[in-house]
């Protein structure tokens, strides 16, 4: 009687851990790479509909083997990870972001989050302004577990 009582203990014990998420997995990562050149003035800029995503970004300039030439771009890579469930649009915009800046290229996905944090890109929508010459390269997209 007393086993009994210990082994149905440790599966309640083991079901209410579940349920508090210890077997939860692993949220997937969006990385979205833009090509950028912040000696212009120009940088780029992540909002969302519905904050569903922590989000961190890095500047990596291209690797030309001379340090000192200037004006030299680069990558801005941008790490989405997603806290909730739900839907949202995320919009990266390239432009001087201060009063009076330009405003440059925006490139929007719509993304979807599911209960368990995987992610899935409905669409994607880009609106170019100005001279072709100024259009960055269509950017990279990823998701990975």
């Amino acid at each position: 009687m007393r086993r009994t009582k210990l082994i149905v203990a440790t599966l309640i014990c083991t079901a209410v851990l579940a349920l508090a998420g210890c077997g939860a997995k692993k949220p997937q990562t969006v990385t979205v790479t833009l090509p950028s050149n912040p000696t212009t003035g120009y940088t780029w800029e992540c909002t969302q509909t519905v904050p569903l995503f922590d989000v961190s970004s890095e500047y990596t300039p291209n690797d030309t083997g001379d340090e000192n030439l200037v004006g030299v771009g680069g990558v801005d890579v941008f790490t989405l990870v997603p806290t909730t469930p739900g839907e949202t649009q995320v919009t990266f915009t390239y432009g001087q972001h201060w009063e009076g800046g330009n405003k440059g290229d925006s490139v929007t996905y719509m993304l979807k989050v599911k209960r368990n944090l995987k992610v899935e890109q409905q669409g994607m929508t880009g609106e170019f302004n100005g001279d072709i010459d100024t259009i960055p390269d269509i950017p990279m997209f990823q998701i990975s577990d």
